[in-house]
């Protein structure tokens, strides 16, 4: 069996097209869905009760408090494991499903056993290709490099950059990858256990570059097959507290390099001076940064000193 795990938060209506849109795929494998409720300030509303009442797959979890992305999923992979499934699929509330994509990925590895990760292609709702990065490993000089991408020096930047994006629209085979975005994927269930889940130590933001060091570390491959895909309403959760979920990067950045990447304190300076000196520029365009900035510089400040 397959576990699904949907983390919601708030977001009923959108969280409600996702499951729909599983349930309407007529997916060929048995599979089961944990909805996971990191801690929502609203109830849940009367037609997802209804959605859950009328099909005996889906198992609600209500969270006892939101302590972040990372550790929210982890509530659901965790009780999928319990209940012995093969296969774990991640997936944000906003995704929306338009196929069977998990017959074909849970297929692919199974004939790979090496493989521990297999994600679908990743579409906008306008039809676009979402950008598709993580083709080589994220290091601290990496994340310079791609900082500079978009100024007068991004020629310094562009070998790293063609190796790290990904032109996923190129591909049509299975493209093995350093790691895949963190709103869709499969995992095999022995891969989750000897990796760990995800990482708690994070609120938001890096679950991707954490995961895909541990699969680095345990010798598993990441795969994307673009023959299965997915729609994305990218960002529809994050954007509604865009300055929260800024300071959560950027200390969740800092968190990544200092244990993952083991990169020495002083270098981490620079780039935290960095992240701050671009949140003042953001405070200049919208007064929704303005108005957090003190707090913003207190988790900054206090989140920096805590992961060094």
């Amino acid at each position: 069996m397959t576990g699904i795990v949907i983390l919601t938060y708030n977001t009923w209506d959108v969280t409600k097209e996702c499951v729909n849109s599983i349930l309407s795929s007529h997916i060929g494998v048995p599979y089961k869905i944990y909805l996971v409720d990191n801690h929502s300030e609203t109830s849940c509303t009367a037609e997802i009760e209804k959605i859950i009442k009328d099909n005996g797959n889906i198992t609600y979890i209500r969270a006892k408090e939101n302590r972040g992305y990372s550790a929210g999923n982890n509530i659901g992979i965790k009780e999928a494991l319990r209940d012995h499934c093969e296969y774990i699929l991640i997936a944000n509330n906003d995704i929306i499903f338009t196929d069977d994509i998990l017959t074909g990925l849970t297929e692919f590895l199974e004939k790979n056993k090496k493989a521990g990760i297999a994600a679908p292609k990743i579409i906008l709702p306008d039809g676009k290709t979402q950008e598709t990065n993580l083709g080589c490993k994220m290091t601290l000089r990496g994340k310079y490099l791609w900082i500079l991408r978009n100024t007068p020096l991004g020629f310094l930047s562009r070998r790293f950059c063609n190796k790290f994006h990904i032109d996923i629209d190129r591909y049509h085979s299975p493209l093995r990858v350093f790691g895949v975005s963190g709103c869709c994927f499969l995992f095999r269930s022995e891969c989750v256990k000897e990796i760990g889940c995800f990482d708690e130590n994070t609120f938001l933001y890096e679950e991707e570059n954490i995961i895909s060091c541990k699969m680095e570390r345990k010798g598993y491959d990441t795969y994307i097959i673009p023959a299965y895909t997915v729609i994305h309403h990218h960002g529809y959760s994050t954007n509604a507290n865009r300055p929260a979920a800024y300071a959560a990067f950027v200390e969740s950045e800092i968190y990544y390099c200092r244990k993952y990447l083991k990169a020495p304190g002083i270098l981490l300076i620079w780039l935290s001076l960095i992240r701050i000196l671009n949140y003042v520029f953001l405070c200049g365009k919208s007064r929704e940064y303005r108005s957090y900035f003190g707090r913003f510089l207190k988790k900054s400040v206090t989140g920096f000193f805590r992961n060094i």
